[in-house]
């Protein structure tokens, strides 16, 4: 295979993110780069078995050149690039049969990323990249507003400037939504709720909700290929009650002992598998939405990169503003 080629694919997917989070070019460059990672790893690299202690968990990983790629759990991950083709396309926001589709959201995540690994092991953010494209374009998609990923806040009569990862104005009548993303959280997680904080301060509490989505928490001893999960549930506790709340967060492969954490304080924190987001929106957002895409326009995955449309690239714009240092109700952007 041309590696080139899937360094395109990854540039397309950023391009057509920047260009507008909930477009039909989007969601095909994905796919397109969803496929190709795969037919790089059934046809360029070895599947291997890898030493599970997680309990009740399979993983398998890709090899090439005597690199291990990152785990896969076995149950989630496909190979079959129609199979993959035709759930990327039939999904929808609201579909009481979500689950059906988590073995397929948890491939569109990881296949590039475990392709990257591989053929472009210099490019170190480039998974982190691809997921924060991933997400942004599902929850864009579910929504119909693009994102922004920066507030400014007045703090001591200066206007600050704060990145977060997204956020979306869903309208006047339900909660904002803040939404970090990570492929694992380790020491950094505390951001996000930080952030959250930053923003019941700013806005009030309830303004926004904070949603985090994060892949796995798993890690990867090379020399014994011995797959573990690195978790902290008692710093979450205390993140979650004494920072701030964090409504939901949903992970690809839910972590056994945050699934644990749940089931035992289930009134404080809400840690769920990806795929339920689809049926639970009206739930957590407050209202219904309607797919702002026709994903049965979607074509079959390219595979020449000359077939691939141009697509311009432009920053992602727009920044949500709070001038007053403090609103007690409505959308951030808002003058209170």
């Amino acid at each position: 295979m041309d590696y080139p080629q899937l360094r395109d694919a990854y540039t397309r997917v950023k391009k057509a993110c920047g260009n507008d989070w909930r477009s039909d070019a989007a969601s095909q460059a994905i796919l397109d780069f969803v496929a190709l990672s795969l037919r790089f790893l059934a046809t360029e690299c070895e599947q291997v078995d890898l030493n599970s202690l997680v309990p009740n968990k399979k993983y398998i990983s890709f090899m090439r050149n005597s690199i291990v790629a990152r785990p896969a759990n076995r149950d989630f991950f496909m190979v079959d690039r129609q199979s993959v083709t035709h759930d990327w396309r039939s999904w929808s926001p609201g579909n009481s049969d979500a689950d059906e589709f988590e073995c397929m959201f948890y491939t569109v995540a990881l296949a590039p990323c475990l392709a990257m690994e591989l053929f472009d092991r210099n490019n170190k953010k480039g998974p982190a990249t691809y997921f924060e494209c991933l997400i942004g374009h599902i929850f864009a998609r579910v929504f119909g507003f693009e994102p922004v990923k920066q507030a400014v806040l007045s703090v001591s009569g200066r206007r600050v400037r704060m990145t977060m990862d997204f956020l979306f104005e869903t309208s006047d009548d339900v909660a904002n939504i803040h939404l970090p993303v990570e492929m694992s959280t380790r020491e950094r997680v505390v951001q996000a709720w930080a952030h959250q904080r930053l923003l019941d301060s700013a806005y009030g509490s309830g303004s926004y909700k904070g949603i985090m989505a994060l892949f796995s928490e798993t890690k990867l001893d090379s020399r014994g290929r011995e797959v573990i999960e690195i978790c902290v549930p008692d710093q979450w506790l205390v993140y979650q009650t004494l920072l701030s709340k964090m409504d939901r967060i949903y992970y690809f492969d839910m972590p056994v002992r945050y699934r644990e954490l749940t089931n035992d304080f289930s009134s404080t924190i809400q840690i769920k598998p990806f795929y339920e987001f689809l049926t639970e929106i009206k739930g957590v957002v407050g209202r219904e939405f309607s797919c702002p895409v026709r994903r049965d326009r979607l074509s079959e995955p390219r595979s020449d990169p000359q077939d691939q449309p141009t697509v311009s690239s432009r920053p992602v714009s727009g920044i949500r503003e709070n001038t007053s240092g403090f609103c007690g109700h409505g959308p951030a952007s808002a003058i209170c």
